[in-house]
């Protein structure tokens, strides 16, 4: 038995309505890796989605972890108007969740706890800002050209080598060549280095 016309133009007409929809996150399931993937339900007008994968930047040999949270803005895209095989595509900016910038000359990732990274491309300047710590693992060490200003107390382990420059201490040269007062000949110790 066909169905009447008018069925058959509302169906496909909800298909196509359902092809692309937008809506925001209404649940976050991070999975547990090797058993459950990472998932998000969707709210979109009275549409509640089930549990659908979201778009990363990569995944594949290199794979991006920046799961969305909870009043996103987002796209379902939805192969053949179906959304139980929807894919989510997140990251639209909303009235909630606004823009973290409004310069064309800055890249910027601001984090809920206030950290944030930017990289004004007109000043060529990388910032970070931090409300913890930096930490940073390299085996292979690490490699600097240029000056470094450092404010704060400093702790470290293992050898220190000086390869050219001077070192002082409170504008006092404390380097290899600095002198001394009260030079004794015999096994008398000098005085202090010369301010």
């Amino acid at each position: 038995m066909s169905q009447h016309p008018l069925q058959s133009a509302a169906e496909l007409l909800r298909l196509i309505h359902n092809l692309i929809r937008l809506g925001t996150i209404a649940e976050v399931d991070h999975g547990v890796v090797g058993e459950r993937p990472p998932r998000v339900r969707v709210k979109s007008g009275e549409l509640l989605t089930a549990w659908r994968p979201w778009i990363e930047c990569r995944a594949g040999t290199t794979r991006d972890w920046n799961p969305p949270t909870v009043g996103e803005q987002v796209v379902m895209f939805s192969p053949g108007g179906d959304p139980a095989g929807a894919v989510v595509l997140v990251g639209l900016f909303s009235d909630a969740y606004p823009a973290p910038a409004d310069l064309p000359t800055l890249c910027r990732r601001l984090f809920p706890d206030g950290g944030l990274f930017e990289y004004d491309h007109q000043a060529s300047v990388l910032r970070i800002k931090l409300p913890g710590r930096i930490e940073i693992e390299a085996p292979g060490g690490t490699a600097w050209t240029g000056d470094i200003d450092h404010q704060g107390d400093m702790a470290r382990a293992g050898s220190y080598a000086q390869d050219g420059g001077t070192l002082t201490h409170n504008d006092v040269n404390v380097g290899h060549d600095h002198p001394h007062t009260g030079v004794v000949p015999g096994s008398g110790q000098s005085g202090g280095p010369v301010q």
